[in-house]
């Protein structure tokens, strides 16, 4: 297993390039994502709190956070979102481009459901959800460019 996964990182300069590129995508999203998961605790715990993210009533994160449409079958966004990148992190590393193109497709299109969700349901711009679609679409170019 370990031949198996060095062998996929140093097989070309190509398969490099899409490894590093996919783990630091995937990182900015799994660090957005936290950052989301502990505001979504703290508005959670406290409806008073006040996150850096909510700049006024229209440009808010905990609006969304708080809203119905902030969980997927009884699992919080944020959580499915950790999950998401750690899954393209570790094709990443076994070098399933093919794999993590379809995956970052999948990401996109959940992306452009939440984005409806977000812009025209909640009517909020949310700083951290539009960065999450950000990723998710550098994401899916950075799969397409390695399949």
């Amino acid at each position: 297993m370990v031949n198996t996964i060095v062998h996929a990182l140093f097989k070309s300069n190509k398969g490099l390039a899409m490894i590093i590129s996919i783990l630091l995508i995937a990182l900015i999203g799994a660090a957005i994502s936290t950052y989301a998961s502990i505001v979504e605790q703290k508005i959670k715990d406290n409806p008073e709190y006040k996150p850096a993210c909510d700049l006024s009533d229209i440009i808010s994160c905990s609006k969304p956070m708080a809203s119905p449409y902030s969980k997927l079958f009884f699992v919080s966004n944020t959580w499915l979102g950790l999950a998401y990148y750690g899954c393209m992190i570790i094709l990443a590393i076994m070098n399933y481009a093919t794999i993590a193109f379809y995956l970052a497709c999948g990401g996109v299109a959940m992306s452009a459901v939440f984005a409806y969700l977000l812009y025209f349901k909640i009517k909020a711009l949310c700083l951290v959800c539009t960065s999450i679609y950000l990723v998710n679409i550098a994401l899916l170019v950075a799969t397409y460019l390695y399949v």
